[in-house]
């Protein structure tokens, strides 16, 4: 069972989180262990098991990237770093150049939240892009289309991970290094 179907969704992006959350309590509470102190053995572990699986499944799919991730690693995609445009490496590239001048102390507040401001706004283009990606993976599983469009599709969607990833570390690292 897959974590879309613990659900019972489809293997979608666009969720309503709040009725994951909902869908989520009423089933944590369905299976609480709990409730099954007194069942036979096999109850209680299967009791236990689907609790350990509701909540990695609703863990992954109420966050926006983990969804694409676990959707991908579905379908048997996965990002892939070794991909990324010439051109992102080179952006990646003056951009650590300048995260090292914050660690060592030598950037000014200033320098050190122009860098922080220009990493957020490429993350937040990775995000849109992501999100339109996702809406029209959607529309093509609503559409029924064949399965080479859809692995066409998630092949756009492991390139646009592999990409923003390069970027959510450099974000990581530059909030690791503003909190000492």
């Amino acid at each position: 069972m897959d974590y879309f179907e613990v659900f019972g969704l489809p293997r979608a992006l666009g969720i309503d989180l709040a009725a994951l959350e909902k869908t989520f309590h009423a089933l944590s509470r369905k299976y609480h262990p709990d409730y099954f102190t007194t069942a036979p053995p096999a109850e209680k572990t299967m009791a236990v098991r689907m609790t350990a699986l509701l909540n990695d499944a609703y863990r992954t799919l109420r966050h926006p990237v983990r969804r694409v991730e676990y959707l991908l690693s579905l379908y048997g995609f996965k990002s892939d770093g070794s991909k990324v445009p010439q051109s992102l490496l080179m952006e990646v590239f003056e951009i650590n150049e300048q995260l090292e001048e914050v660690k060592a102390g030598r950037a000014s507040v200033e320098e050190a939240d122009s860098l922080r401001a220009q990493i957020k706004e490429k993350r937040q283009r990775f995000d849109a892009e992501l999100q339109q990606a996702s809406l029209a993976w959607d529309d093509l599983l609503k559409a029924g289309t064949g399965e080479p469009v859809l692995k066409q599709h998630l092949a756009r969607l492991a390139e646009i991970l592999s990409e923003s990833s390069y970027i959510r570390n450099l974000e990581t690292e530059l909030e690791g290094e503003k909190s000492h």
